[in-house]
């Protein structure tokens, strides 16, 4: 049990990093890009960019298992 849970803590390591520098790029342009409109529009994209976050880090960490796992049993 605690080879599993070890497992999957760290593919949402994993995937909570991988997600961070996407978004964090991502987030960079959208900045660069919008620069000239208000500053609602520009904290509403913000806070939809970590809404996916939050959305993705779980459903990409199982996917993460299981290519640890295989990779585990080779």
């Amino acid at each position: 049990m605690q080879a599993v849970l070890s497992i999957y803590l760290k593919s949402l390591l994993i995937s909570a990093v991988f997600v961070i520098i996407v978004s964090g790029i991502y987030m960079l342009g959208v900045i660069s890009r919008s620069y000239n409109q208000p500053k609602n529009v520009r904290q509403n994209r913000i806070f939809d960019i970590l809404l996916i976050d939050i959305l993705t880090i779980p459903v990409l960490s199982f996917a993460v298992v299981a290519v640890l796992i295989i990779l585990k049993a080779r």
